[in-house]
């Protein structure tokens, strides 16, 4: 049967790393594993709609179309998806499984939609190269040591000197048009044979001044760029979009864009140390921490799902991840208990809206009295302490009513699509990968550990679970990432 043809066809993405010239920005459909389709805009007989349409039971072949909602004039950044008189529609960008397609569905004039076509979405091409690199220090392993007491508790052997580099670079955005990103590498000084590469991915940050790039003690990128690199590692921080030479809003827990980011400084920096002739051992460990453990997570994935041929993971480290969005985030924010940190949401939410088009006013979902408040602290100049200050601790107090209803009922709403469309954890990983999280973490519940972990060895994977006894998410971070590089040097070549 057709559906079953394109399920299958949706789940061989191999092709998705194709790459074309670049294409104009757009908001993206949503298709939801139980095949229910939200489109945020239709542009039909010179009106613009929002729709839903879902495969009906019995009749997995055809989309019956169950909501149409009038929505406001598109701007100029968004190319909508189109119907023609017969209502026949083009959908430039879908998302399935986190994974983006363009598709096109006809009437059949049975009041159906049969989706006639699905292709991988073309991507544009340029993604790691190298647009600036300047040295921003170079610390010697004495003064690395002084600075870092702790490692040497630890057992941390820091014998190189390291120089640091910001580095500007191509990657994709959120529709996979060509744009500016940047990082920091950690090069160890002096070594004579080759240094394996680890990329860092840093936590959650929302004040521009805290990009890794600008300030890297701010995300603990520092710790990861001076300890390892002092150890062997050439370690790099990607900033992540939205920060340091990316403008605009960082989309927040967007899976693809931070795989991208990831994969391309990769890139750049295997690019510069060849032209530098800078020895590398091609060894590639992945690590991160909180918003950085989902971003290594989503790297991994994408690695390993489309770059196949390119990199092969060594080992594989995601530490305080929120890898189950639809499960576990979705059901921390709907327990009715105090939230430990209420930006998380806003956050994802506004970064959410911006790719999927939910809605023309962010107000209809966020409390009306505290909705243009919390856009205006989203501006890159306010930190997460200050926003959380202003922002209620209880969900039904951040959300409207009636959006709060529907994320607590069964009736599909395009929000829960998108989180379910960028968990991390459904697949199988290939590289061995080890979980660190703390059993108490009061932020990013251990239960998203759990749940990634045992569908990881359900389906044979090489992948375990290290649980530590700290409840604090952030006194958290430094054990993991210290356990974490005690597992790396036990597999690395290092130099």
């Amino acid at each position: 049967m057709l559906i079953k043809k394109l399920h299958t066809f949706f789940s061989n993405t191999l092709f998705l790393f194709l790459i074309c010239m670049p294409i104009p920005g757009w908001s993206i459909a949503l298709l939801t594993e139980s095949f229910e389709l939200h489109i945020p805009w239709i542009n039909y007989q010179n009106q613009t709609y929002a729709a839903v349409l879902k495969t009906e039971a019995g009749n997995t072949q055809a989309f019956q179309l169950l909501t149409t909602t009038g929505r406001e004039s598109v701007d100029q950044r968004n190319m909508p998806a189109s119907a023609d008189n017969n209502l026949n529609i083009h959908i430039p960008l879908v998302s399935y499984q986190g994974e983006l397609y363009r598709a096109t569905m006809n009437a059949d004039g049975n009041g159906y939609f049969q989706l006639t076509d699905a292709q991988p979405a073309h991507l544009a091409d340029g993604r790691g190269t190298i647009l600036s690199v300047m040295h921003r220090e170079t610390r010697t392993a004495g003064q690395i040591r002084g600075n870092y007491p702790f490692a040497i508790l630890a057992g941390v052997k820091m014998r190189f000197d390291v120089a640091v580099y910001t580095i500007t670079y191509q990657t994709l955005d959120a529709f996979g048009n060509i744009t500016s990103a940047s990082g920091v590498v950690g090069v160890p000084v002096g070594i004579q044979t080759g240094a394996p590469l680890l990329s860092f991915q840093h936590g959650t940050v929302i004040h521009r001044d805290h990009a890794p790039s600008v300030n890297p003690a701010e995300t603990g990128a520092d710790i990861a760029l001076f300890l390892m690199g002092s150890s062997g590692y050439l370690t790099l921080v990607p900033d992540y979009l939205g920060f340091g030479a990316s403008g605009g809003l960082h989309p927040f827990m967007h899976a693809k864009t931070l795989a991208w980011s990831v994969i391309d400084l990769i890139r750049a920096v295997q690019s510069l140390a060849s032209e530098n002739h800078y020895p590398l051992n091609n060894q590639l460990f992945l690590a991160g921490y909180s918003e950085g453990g989902f971003a290594t997570m989503a790297a991994q994935r994408e690695i390993e799902t489309f770059h196949a041929d390119e990199f092969t993971i060594t080992a594989s480290a995601p530490m305080g991840g929120a890898y189950d969005l639809s499960g576990t985030m979705l059901q921390q924010l709907l327990s009715g208990d105090p939230l430990p940190r209420p930006f998380y949401f806003p956050y994802l939410l506004i970064a959410y809206n911006a790719i999927y088009g939910f809605s023309d006013d962010i107000t209809r979902l966020l409390n009306a009295e505290l909705a243009g408040e919390a856009l205006a602290l989203f501006d890159g100049q306010h930190d997460s302490d200050t926003i959380n200050v202003a922002l209620p601790t209880l969900s039904r107090d951040l959300l409207t009513a009636d959006f709060l209803a529907v994320l607590e009922s069964n009736i599909f709403h395009p929000v829960k699509a998108a989180l379910e469309n960028n968990d991390v954890y459904r697949w199988k990983p290939v590289s061995p990968m080890r979980l660190y999280h703390c059993a108490g973490d009061d932020r990013v519940p251990y239960a998203n550990a759990t749940i990634a972990h045992d569908f990881f060895i359900a389906i044979g994977a090489d992948v375990s679970l290290q649980t530590l006894f700290l409840n604090s998410h952030t006194d958290c971070a430094i054990p993991a990432l210290l356990s974490g590089k005690a597992w790396f040097d036990s597999v690395a070549d290092l130099p």
